[in-house]
């Protein structure tokens, strides 16, 4: 069952709907279409705005949100990732902007809602953590946990303060 995490303009939804595993699936939609965005994608999109902005700028506007994350949508959390994007980025870009930060927060409430994660948002700011203060390529970061133990990660995790 589909259900909004925010409408970021009149033809632009971020949603929660079923997905492969569970009913915590990331979608953008449109009026035409739907499609759920690969870390991958807003990573490179991530790396290359912290080019424009400097990553450190990027990293702790991800914080910002980090820290409000909860195991569900808040509006307070949807306007602060808007008012970030229109105030902190040029107008061309603050929609994109908008869109990203929302499918990262979007992707940490799911982390956090499913029952085996372990980590739970902590692994998406490692991931953030990876492409803007490591410079580790989007592939790189996407695919890091694959097949790592919980414990390990948690270490890691620990290790760079989070």
């Amino acid at each position: 069952m589909e259900r909004l995490v925010k409408r970021i303009s009149n033809d632009l939804d971020v949603v929660f709907d079923d997905g492969n595993f569970d009913e915590w699936c990331v979608y953008i939609k449109d009026k035409k279409s739907k499609y759920a965005p690969l870390d991958v994608e807003y990573f490179n999109f991530f790396i290359e705005l912290g080019k424009q902005y400097t990553s450190k700028k990027v990293y702790d506007d991800f914080v910002k949100i980090y820290n409000l994350v909860s195991n569900k949508i808040e509006k307070k959390v949807t306007d602060l990732i808007i008012d970030i994007a229109k105030k902190n980025y040029k107008e061309n870009i603050s929609k994109e902007v908008a869109i990203n930060f929302t499918v990262v927060y979007a992707g940490m409430i799911a982390e956090r809602n499913k029952r085996y994660a372990i980590l739970k948002e902590r692994i998406k700011r490692l991931g953030m953590y990876q492409i803007l203060m490591l410079s580790y390529k989007a592939e790189e970061a996407a695919n890091f946990s694959k097949g790592k133990k919980a414990k390990e990660l948690d270490l890691i995790c620990k290790e760079y303060g989070f």
